[in-house]
């Protein structure tokens, strides 16, 4: 049986904390690769790829940062790590090559990855992955198992040879009674063998290796650590999983936006709240940190845009434009994009493509008020907590859905967050991110020459705008007619009937005028 997925904030939309020009191709590459050096014996030579033809990856695993992400993870190098960009000269100093093929593969997903590690001297490991938007993958095959591995457990896989069901009852009787706070899921070849995968929110490893039955019968054992940020514990009894369910809780005990996400995230993930406020607090600096970087001024020779948030301050000097939450939004924005596009450190939020949409209004929307961490916080949580909505119902990847499920969820996020940043009330904060969401229906994916850059600026700068116009409406009490919950299954809708080439591939929109195609010429010379 497949585990069914339950949304995280900092695992699935406030992260991941990034280098690179994509959550979706960087960071979900990146993981995938990790979990593979995990189980790999060290002395593979080489790792061949493979995406198929009529994907999205076809087009843009070199300029959209899959590449990078894949050598980081086999490399040992961490996502946040500078020399990451240098990956090309980390592979020079390897022992292993990575290949990348472009060819028909059975799994039409548009961002699978079918991974062949080879050894010199032993039979090769096969591996079937996805990435599902915003850093989030799942491999899908090991070997010739079915799995379901999306790095939130500590993951023990045991294989054993022509089990019978006497040995597959012993094995779960073992288990069951030597271990607590797992599960278990069983897989079959088509010979016959087993794999035995349990997930827990702590390593088993031990208790696998004191045990003599498992020792003795599984011809192999793979423990793996995970590669995401907050931790799952086994059994999750969540207090809410719906928007109706989450306003009935709201309204019967007062609380805000902020308070209900951390009442989820703490049954989600089994950290208390004082380390749930403290792991924002530090996605928050970052996305400070990421605003003045920007605004500072930004270089990096291999983009197309380079520094142009600053020139929001000159216009207001000059005279040419008034200093306004609007121009402070649109400064902000373009701060954190610019760090994006220069290899710097962000925070994907809930994408890398859309990561200037959150920060950007809700720290623009200050004013002259004083920044306040905890505050800011608290928004940022509230943020989170609408973007699980969407990550359980659909997805953040613009390669399905196009850059409606990007930007449109950041503007919906953003124009929550800033409910709870104006001590509004979680209702308005649903209904603010409808009317945003309902905004953005539509929106396609067309990255000039595959990069995160044109027309993404514009998009995510339009976003946040949009979040502070929602949110305006939405406390002065404007009707949004359509609810939050039924927004997001009118956009899964859309995604699915959006043509491919309108979903990050580079093959339509801005990306095939003459001006986009002398672009990819230009900055794609491969």
């Amino acid at each position: 049986m497949k585990p069914k997925h339950i949304p995280s904030i900092f695992n699935d939309v406030m992260g991941p904390v990034m280098r690179g020009p994509s959550s979706s191709h960087t960071a979900a590459a990146h993981r995938i690769g990790s979990i593979i050096k995990q189980a790999a014996v060290p002395s593979f030579n080489k790792v061949i790829v493979k995406f198929d033809r009529a994907g999205s990856l076809a087009t843009t695993y070199l300029g959209q940062g899959s590449a990078m992400g894949m050598a980081g993870g086999l490399l040992g190098l961490e996502i946040t790590d500078p020399e990451i960009i240098n990956y090309e000269k980390g592979l020079g100093n390897s022992n292993f090559v990575i290949e990348y093929i472009i060819t028909d593969i059975e799994n039409k997903h548009p961002n699978a990855y079918q991974i062949s590690v080879h050894y010199p001297d032993s039979e090769d490991l096969n591996i079937l992955a996805i990435s599902t938007g915003g850093g989030m993958f799942e491999i899908l095959e090991w070997g010739n198992y079915k799995v379901s591995i999306k790095g939130d457990f500590f993951e023990s896989l045991l294989f054993f040879s022509n089990e019978n069901s006497k040995e597959v009852s012993e094995i779960e009787q073992i288990l069951n009674t030597s271990f607590t706070d797992f599960k278990l899921y069983k897989s079959w070849d088509i010979n016959g063998n087993l794999l035995v995968n349990i997930k827990s929110g702590k390593s088993l490893h031990k208790q696998i290796e004191k045990n003599p039955f498992l020792n003795n019968n599984a011809y192999q054992k793979i423990e793996l650590i995970p590669v995401m940020p907050a931790p799952s514990v086994a059994h999750i009894s969540l207090p809410f999983t719906t928007v109706d369910e989450m306003l009935d809780l709201a309204s019967s005990k007062g609380l805000s936006l902020s308070d209900l996400a951390i009442i989820y995230e703490s049954a989600r993930t089994g950290l208390d709240t004082d380390s749930i406020i403290k792991k924002m607090e530090e996605i928050v600096l970052i996305v400070k940190n990421s605003i003045d970087e920007g605004l500072k001024g930004t270089h990096y020779k291999d983009r197309i845009l380079g520094n142009q948030s600053a020139l929001i301050e000159i216009a207001e000097k000059k005279g040419h434009i008034q200093k306004t939450i609007n121009s402070k939004i649109i400064a902000y924005t373009s701060a954190i994009m610019e760090v994006k596009s220069s290899m710097g450190l962000i925070v994907a939020a809930p994408t890398a493509g859309s990561c200037g949409v959150v920060g950007g209004a809700l720290f623009g929307s200050l004013q002259d008020q004083e920044f306040n961490l905890k505050q800011m916080s608290r928004a940022f949580l509230a943020a989170g907590i609408t973007g699980v909505f969407i990550a359980a119902k659909y997805t953040f990847s613009a390669e399905e859905g196009g850059c409606q499920v990007e930007t449109g969820s950041g503007a919906a996020m953003a124009a929550a967050g800033l409910i709870e940043l104006n001590d509004g009330t979680a209702k308005q904060a649903m209904d603010a991110a409808s009317m945003a969401l309902q905004n953005e229906l539509g929106l396609v994916c067309d990255p000039v020459a595959v990069r995160v850059e044109v027309p993404c600026l514009g998009k995510n700068i339009m976003a946040a705008t949009n979040a502070l116009n929602s949110s305006i409406m939405a406390l002065c009490g404007y009707n949004p007619v359509i609810p939050y919950n039924e927004v997001i299954d009118a956009m899964k809708a859309v995604g699915k009937a959006l043509p491919s080439k309108f979903c990050c591939t580079g093959l339509g929109g801005l990306a095939q005028t003459p001006t986009g195609k002398c672009l990819n010429q230009k900055y794609n010379v491969h």
